[in-house]
């Protein structure tokens, strides 16, 4: 490994990323956060290579990962296994040659939360397993202190996604509704999310312009599904607002990526989303109600200029972020090092007192 003087920890590292979800062109925006961070270790001088089994059946894409992971760590080329979400964490894990990094990213801890607000069979089970895993890696990552508390482990380390301030950035309303062919005297609801997933409530988000109507303000409301991240920009900038109607998050990304564009965001009081909009005026927090969420897009729409939410969260750049990334590579080796000390450490104990080792 190079030893001169770089990033955070002075090192540049050769990284193993374990994931199932990453963009492709048939499905650019699936993992994109996880392409950001990629991206970013790349610009700061680190290698990285991607294991992301291609689509088919779940059980194939397990094996080749787990196959991937074992011949690449055998010879002993990369310094880290950084793994993202539980069970591809597990995965990560399959091997005991090379440190790992375990980042969990919602529902592997918090469990998938149903509508009727009960958790899935096969969601507790995963939370079950990443709780047990927590103890059998060298580093852990989550996303809130929400994550944090239910992985039961303290040493656990709260490192939110970071956003891509290059990429999300503010563009005047005229020139993005011009791009987009969008009406200039309309107001325009973004949702970006995919509305087929239950927990992000779409029918919640419908209701509540549904409402707006009944009050005589009349909104569109726009789905950012299934698009490119350069897309989503253009969705975000042209809009009045996003909407966030979601029954449970970790720390959404899609608040961030407004907030990066200096959109107001109106969103119900799920994982960290209280915390990101508290400083930023134009934006509202609400209860999973209809008229609540309406109120607060009329007063989003009512809001004039832009917000505040770029500088509100100037510390989420991922280039911010990615120096957190690095010192936790640094302490998941350092740990990594030190155990086989600690294990002879023991033994000398043990012998020294006349047991057995």
């Amino acid at each position: 490994m190079n030893d001169d003087k770089f990033g955070t920890c002075n090192k540049r590292y050769r990284i193993l990323m374990v994931t199932g979800i990453y963009p492709t062109p048939a499905l650019p925006h699936k993992g994109t956060f996880v392409k950001t961070l990629v991206a970013s270790l790349v610009a700061r001088g680190h290698a990285v290579e991607v294991i992301h089994p291609r689509q088919g059946p779940v059980l194939m894409r397990y094996l080749s990962a787990a196959w991937q992971v074992f011949c690449k760590t055998l010879t002993g080329r990369f310094d880290i296994v950084h793994g993202h979400y539980g069970l591809w964490c597990l995965l990560a894990r399959l091997q005991w040659t090379t440190p790992v990094v375990a980042a969990y990213l919602g529902d592997d801890l918090l469990g998938t939360v149903t509508f009727d607000g009960s958790y899935t069979r096969k969601s507790l089970l995963v939370a079950r397993i990443s709780r047990w895993l927590c103890r059998h890696v060298e580093a852990v990552t989550v996303k809130s202190e929400q994550m944090k508390k239910m992985s039961r482990w303290e040493d656990a380390v709260v490192i939110p996604d970071g956003i891509d301030f290059t990429l999300f950035h503010p563009v005047p309303r005229v020139e993005a509704r011009t791009m987009l062919g969008w009406d200039q005297e309309r107001n325009y609801v973004v949702f970006a999310n995919n509305p087929a997933i239950a927990v992000k409530n779409f029918a919640l988000a419908q209701t509540a312009i549904a409402r707006l109507h009944e009050r005589g303000i009349a909104a569109e409301l726009v789905v950012a599904s299934g698009l490119t991240q350069q897309q989503v920009v253009q969705y975000m900038n042209a809009s009045n607002a996003l909407i966030l109607p979601s029954v449970a998050e970790g720390s959404p990304n899609v608040v961030k990526e407004a907030m990066a564009c200096n959109i107001p965001v109106v969103a119900t009081t799920v994982g960290d989303v209280a915390e990101l909009l508290a400083h930023t005026a134009g934006c509202s927090v609400c209860p999973h109600d209809a008229d609540a969420l309406a109120t607060g897009l009329e007063r989003a729409m009512a809001f004039q200029g832009r917000t505040t939410g770029r500088e509100d969260i100037c510390h989420l750049d991922m280039m911010r972020i990615v120096e957190q990334v690095e010192m936790l590579y640094h302490q998941a080796i350092q740990r990594q090092v030190e155990k086989p000390a600690s294990r002879f450490l023991h033994a000398g104990q043990a012998s020294r007192m006349g047991l057995r080792s």
